[in-house]
């Protein structure tokens, strides 16, 4: 049963560790699996989003195109009827067919934008123009061979004029009108080039009327009535949203000149181009929805990115792991300290004990013979009591240090460290060392007279318990200022400049003392730096011959007067 314990307390680190370690794990885990959730809910959102620009570019340009063929008809309305009254031949003229367009003018605003009229008659591939700037021969060439190339094309079904009423002359051929519209470039730039072509009952083009319009004029003012008075998308989504707070437009041409562009400039981020046949010069509408917007046609909004949340949530995660990790290993660190604490105190409690009880008995029994050895016996007993009561109070000192209030009282320091450096005379003799003073004398501070005792026993012991037969170790006190200086030299091997810092660490033993002869509690440093920072000091420790040769200098500074001592 006790193995199986031991085997079990052994395993418990490695469970801890995997359990830890699986908990991140898990953790890590579900954070992903929140961020890809939320990562598909936003695409999808995307998505959307982007099917509502499409959607509602295919209805902007759908209802754009039949708009300006629709205003195109109403404004040939007049041209129309004079040829149902006498027929296709003589030609109109070009004069004749602006004044009767113009005449529509006030009820068609499309007609604001006209650049000029033409005439084409078939029969003999001619064509006639107001006067302009655009009607140059190089452009009225392109213009009638645009316009026969159209009219004779097999591949167009043009919508055809209604009846537009009126009295036909007795010998007035019947005639089918034609309306055709056309998105071509003339000089370099986009124009719509829209024309009546009456012909014949075989479907032949006799003559064409047309007007030249720029594209920009002729779709911009279109585009811009489409967004004011026809829903492009569902009055379900859009509510009651005006659609500039909604949607930005840009209409191009494949050149990339823009005809028509809203106020707000176009983002790409939320969408889509809808383009136009070839015949309608291929124009491009494209329609994005406005980030602003976008939360309002999505139920429950656009989820936002949740990386940077799951980001956090990972670096916490990481975080509490590292801490963990870093806190076992703490506690395991402690655990092995006080396990080499309590060691360390038992042997040194077990020797001196063995010994005082051990010659106790003898003199008890009277089986110590001479007076020298009685002698010799009783002041081995008082050695060991010496070192068992330094012991002691260096334990106690270590348990109260972060309690104990400190009583400093106007002391001469020369006296108080003579005083305790005679007590500890026989313990440095047990070691073979010798112990030199060097004390500046009229030398007053405020002191704790206990606590400044504690200290120098613990470096007097470290300094006999670490330093080799027949040293000496030399106390020290000077002052300068408003500060007071005590150091312990001794001739030992020193401590490396690497761990001058850590041992004055709780349990903590030099590398090349852990586990050797010379036993030891590790924590009489400690209660050292503890004392001398309650007493608002320092402590370090250097070489004692300042070359790093051998030897250790402990050196506590320490302020001469305490405020609310004696008046200092």
């Amino acid at each position: 049963m006790k193995k199986l314990s031991h085997r079990v307390a052994s395993l418990t680190p490695s469970i801890t560790v995997g359990l830890i370690l699986f908990a991140a794990g898990l953790t890590a885990w579900l954070a992903y699996r929140a961020f890809e959730a939320s990562r598909a809910q936003q695409e999808t959102s995307e998505f959307t989003l982007r099917e509502y620009a499409a959607f509602a570019a295919f209805q902007l340009k759908n209802a754009t195109l039949a708009r300006v063929g629709g205003q195109h008809r109403q404004s040939f309305e007049l041209v129309a009827r004079s040829i149902a009254e006498r027929g296709p031949t003589p030609p109109l003229g070009v004069e004749r067919v602006s004044e009767l367009v113009k005449l529509k003018g006030p009820q068609c605003r499309c007609l604001d934008g006209v650049s000029f009229y033409y005439q084409v008659t078939f029969a003999d591939s001619g064509i006639e123009a107001t006067a302009s700037e655009l009607a140059t021969a190089g452009n009225l060439r392109q213009i009638r061979d645009t316009v026969m190339a159209e009219a004779r094309s097999p591949r167009r079904e043009d919508p055809s004029l209604p009846n537009v009423g009126g009295t036909r002359a007795p010998d007035a051929p019947s005639t089918r009108l034609n309306l055709v519209t056309i998105f071509s470039e003339v000089g370099d730039r986009p124009y719509v080039l829209t024309s009546v072509i009456a012909v014949d009952p075989t479907r032949g083009p006799i003559v064409a009327y047309g007007i030249a319009m720029p594209t920009g004029k002729a779709v911009g003012r279109v585009v811009e009535m489409v967004l004011e008075n026809q829903p492009i998308l569902p009055s379900t989504l859009a509510r009651e949203m005006d659609v500039d707070s909604i949607l930005a437009v840009t209409v191009r041409t494949p050149s990339g000149e823009v005809v028509y562009g809203s106020n707000t400039p176009v983002r790409t981020y939320y969408a889509a181009t809808d383009s136009a046949e070839t015949r309608f010069g291929n124009l491009h509408f494209k329609v994005a929805i406005h980030p602003a917007a976008a939360g309002k046609l999505i139920i429950g909004g656009v989820p936002g990115s949740r990386l940077p949340e799951v980001l956090a949530t990972a670096f916490v995660a990481v975080s509490l792991l590292g801490l963990l990790l870093y806190q076992f290993r703490r506690q395991e660190e402690l655990g092995r300290l006080r396990d080499d604490f309590v060691s360390g105190v038992s042997h040194e409690l077990r020797t001196p004990l063995a010994q005082i009880r051990l010659l106790a008995e003898l003199l008890r029994l009277g089986k110590v013979p001479t007076e020298q050895q009685r002698e010799r016996s009783l002041r081995i007993i008082d050695q060991e009591a010496r070192r068992l009561s330094f012991l002691v109070e260096s334990i106690l000192r270590f348990t109260h240090t972060q309690r104990r209030e400190m009583s400093p009282v106007r002391t001469d320091v020369a006296t108080e460290i003579e005083e305790i450096v005679s007590g500890f005379v026989p313990l440095a003799q047990a070691h073979g060392a010798r112990l030199t003073t060097r004390l500046e004398r009229g030398l007053v501070a405020d002191v704790d007279r206990g606590a400044i005792r504690q200290v120098l026993l613990n470096l007097l012991d470290n300094a006999v318990r670490y330093g080799p037969q027949g040293q000496n170790v030399t106390i020290t006190t000077t002052s300068a200022g408003d500060t007071w200086t005590l150091e312990v030299a001794d001739e030992g091997p020193g401590v490396p400049a690497d761990e001058r810092e850590r041992i004055f660490a709780p349990y903590y033993r030099m590398k090349r003392d852990a586990g050797g002869a010379v036993g030891g509690t590790g924590i009489g440093l400690a209660v050292v730096q503890g004392l001398v920072k309650e007493h608002g000091g320092r402590v370090h420790v250097a070489s004692a011959n300042g070359d790093g040769a051998g030897g250790a200098r402990f050196v506590v500074a320490l302020p001469v007067a305490v405020p609310g001592v004696n008046g200092g």
